[in-house]
């Protein structure tokens, strides 16, 4: 009777110190910060290159600020758990996110290596400082996951970079409807007229037209002198005629574009680009 009486007492002891272990350990792990996989994984989502998008923005201005290295691919970045995608003008690019060292990824820049590191709430992007052509800017990532929508619909277009010659997805006929409502959409006066540019690329009231699209820069070919063109079309016709577009204080300028001659060997020969004409068309801000 008394050896069982103490069987069970040890029992019990046994028990009862198991359950304040187990307290102390839940108290402990209490105390010490969680490493959740969100917290790990808190980049996750879309960035936007603020030296492309802000100074757009800003300057109302495209084409002075599309020759930025970074811009070719990786106007937009997706991070994705260990997996980055990112959306340039010429190609996009997929990468593995290394979480180990301070650089989370490689991205190529038309064969240039860039690092993608991350400090605070910025993401930079910077050259590998041992290759031959030397870019010394470092370019700036903000979060924006309202800027999603620029790459769920994506189009295709062809990679001229590609030796396997494979048709990859872009974002150019988002980027273009983007600009078109950021930069153009508006009501003007064109003389008595009131001209208005929708938001969804719609055109009323000027002329024969019924549509306009700004250019974004995306793809090789650039016959306009780096300029920002404005193209103005008729759908039920299938014209249209391109202008160069220029805000100047209360007033959007449009001057239509003619080719480009010049005088080789004392003979005038017309070249492969455009440059303004003399045809300009004031609309004023309303």
């Amino acid at each position: 009777m008394i050896k069982k009486f103490f069987v069970i007492a040890i029992c019990i002891l046994s028990s009862c110190t198991q359950v304040q272990k187990e307290k102390e350990k839940e108290i402990q792990n209490q105390k010490q910060p969680k490493q959740t996989i969100s917290q790990e994984n808190s980049n996750n989502g879309i960035w936007q290159l603020n030296d492309y998008f802000n100074n757009i923005l800003a300057d109302k201005a495209i084409a002075k600020h599309r020759i930025q290295p970074p811009s070719w691919s990786a106007i937009l970045i997706k991070i994705h758990n260990d997996s980055l995608f990112t959306f340039g003008s010429i190609m996009d690019l997929k990468e593995k996110i290394n979480r180990s060292t301070d650089t989370l990824a490689l991205i190529d820049v038309l064969g240039v290596p860039y690092a993608l590191t991350q400090k605070s709430n910025t993401l930079l992007l910077k050259q590998v400082q041992s290759h031959e052509q030397k870019d010394t800017v470092t370019y700036s990532y903000s979060k924006h996951d309202d800027l999603k929508f620029l790459i769920e619909h994506k189009d295709s277009f062809y990679n001229m970079f590609d030796n396997k010659k494979e048709r990859l997805y872009g974002i150019s006929k988002s980027i273009t409807r983007f600009f078109n409502e950021k930069l153009i959409a508006g009501t003007y006066l064109k003389n008595n007229t009131t001209v208005v540019f929708g938001k969804d690329g719609s055109l009323q009231n000027f002329d024969d037209y019924d549509e306009y699209e700004v250019r974004n820069y995306f793809g090789t070919l650039h016959p306009h002198k780096n300029l920002d063109v404005i193209t103005l079309k008729n759908s039920k016709k299938n014209i249209y005629k391109q202008f160069h577009w220029k805000f100047e204080k209360d007033k959007l300028i449009l001057t239509d574009f003619i080719e480009e001659t010049i005088t080789r060997n004392g003979k005038k020969v017309v070249t492969d680009y455009f440059v303004p004409g003399k045809n300009r068309i004031e609309l004023m801000i309303k």
